[in-house]
């Protein structure tokens, strides 16, 4: 049996044009909207209990934003997307709940490289491993304002690399034990190297993480991809994925990172 922790590591105040991807395109800077447009989403962490290894699915805000304001540390980022997190929230001490630390992490993938999904990595950073995809990891290192590689620089993040094999919307996926049972899956679109994570029991019922190609139901219903798209017909094709494993008889649950619908809970698959 696999078990599945959803952690909310704090939430996220954005812009509803994130989420929702109206038209105008300066709409997602938050810039010159008023208040009303805000929403706020919960930041979700993963926990993987597999009998091969514990893995971790993103790390979620940085403890430190419960007594600071991050301006000093997101610049202009923080406007787009503004943290917030109270103490005890943070991925460290959800660990702790469960009687585990860092070092008990096997893996930590990331599904991407934004200062939401990585700004933890400093409190476990006695992890064994720390992966993203070729593809992310190649689009920080060019510069993008999107990126803070001062998050990651701390550990040795390590590129893992898709193989061509009919899985997903690009099909192309890793397997992280040759056996079927935990597959980062490349879907592109929000980022050049967003993957989302297929989880599958022996029973052949899966969970899928994932992480930014959708944020809310309404992503799922209305075909609505993310605001911040690097490539919308990717992003589009990825959603479309997403949708129809949701659909899928054997898929106990699509779980995107901010659907402020998604509860904490423990999946067993």
């Amino acid at each position: 049996m696999i078990k599945i922790h959803i952690f909310h590591t704090g939430s996220v105040i954005v812009d509803q044009a994130i989420p929702l991807h109206e038209k105008n395109p300066l709409a997602v800077t938050g810039f010159f909207r008023s208040k009303d447009k805000q929403m706020t989403l919960p930041v979700s962490v993963y926990l993987i209990e597999h009998e091969k290894g514990n893995i971790l699915i993103d790390t979620g805000w940085h403890s430190k934003y419960a007594a600071e304001r991050p301006h000093q540390f997101f610049g202009l980022l923080d406007k787009v997307s503004s943290p917030v997190i109270k103490e005890g929230e943070s991925i460290d001490c959800r660990l702790q709940e469960l009687g585990m630390k860092a070092s008990d992490i096997d893996y930590v993938f990331f599904t991407h490289l934004d200062f939401d999904h990585v700004s933890g990595i400093e409190l476990i950073s006695d992890a064994k491993n720390f992966m993203a995809s070729e593809e992310e990891i190649k689009a920080a290192n060019k510069g993008s304002v999107r990126y803070l590689k001062e998050n990651w620089e701390t550990v040795d993040l390590k590129a893992f690399h898709y193989q061509m094999n009919g899985i997903g919307p690009v099909s192309r996926s890793f397997d992280l034990f040759d056996d079927g049972s935990v597959l980062l899956v490349s879907t592109p679109g929000h980022s050049y190297g967003h993957c989302s994570v297929k989880i599958t029991g022996e029973n052949r019922n899966y969970v899928i993480i994932g992480g930014d190609a959708a944020y809310l139901p309404e992503s799922f219903s209305g075909q609505i991809i993310p605001g911040f798209s690097v490539d919308n017909e990717l992003a589009a094709r990825s959603l479309k994925w997403l949708t129809k494993c949701k659909e899928d008889p054997l898929c106990m649950g699509v779980f995107v990172n901010h659907d402020p619908t998604v509860c904490e809970q423990v999946l067993e698959v």
